[in-house]
């Protein structure tokens, strides 16, 4: 019988998870104002299930070892070089166990940034037509389509505050 670090291997858990987002992005795009819609992206339910895969990823980075091995001190360490320049970040992402949690982070941010989008949107009365494009942008880019998003937000709304 597999164990559950062997059924979820990396690429099963990239594919999982991109696949697994795409039914939330295509309801904020197509029925945003559904309620079906409304009670999945307003549950804790997705933002959970990616979190718990992060951990699950950090766990097997720096845990798989056993609790606390000597070397968890130095790759958490190690992590920060991020900070340091270009050169170092590229380096950590030559780690396919960073480079699938960045991943799921940025899909967390995004689909996070696209459910904000989507309700702005709603409250505003901006049809979804219009925000499709900033939605779709939003996916693939994320701050790239947030920026179009407030950017046609002001023009058709014609106000922008920071306390929304």
């Amino acid at each position: 019988m597999e164990t559950i670090k062997d059924f979820f291997t990396l690429e099963v858990i990239y594919l999982i998870a991109n696949y697994g987002v795409i039914p939330f992005w295509l309801m904020l795009v197509f029925i945003p104002s559904g309620k079906f819609t409304s009670a999945i992206i307003n549950t804790i339910f997705l933002p959970t299930v990616l979190a718990a895969t992060y951990g699950y990823l950090i766990y097997i980075e720096f845990y798989a070892g056993g609790i606390l091995p000597g070397s968890v001190t130095d790759k958490a360490l190690a992590n920060f070089q991020l900070y340091v320049g270009l050169d170092s970040l590229a380096s950590l992402f030559g780690n396919k166990t960073f480079l699938l949690t960045f991943w799921i982070h940025f899909l967390t941010l995004s689909l996070f940034v696209g459910t904000w989008i989507a309700k702005d949107a709603l409250r505003q009365g901006i049809h979804k037509y219009v925000v499709l494009f900033p939605l779709v942008l939003t996916y693939f880019t994320g701050p790239l389509g947030l920026f179009l998003y407030l950017f046609l937000r002001m023009i058709i709304v014609q106000k922008i505050t920071l306390h929304d």
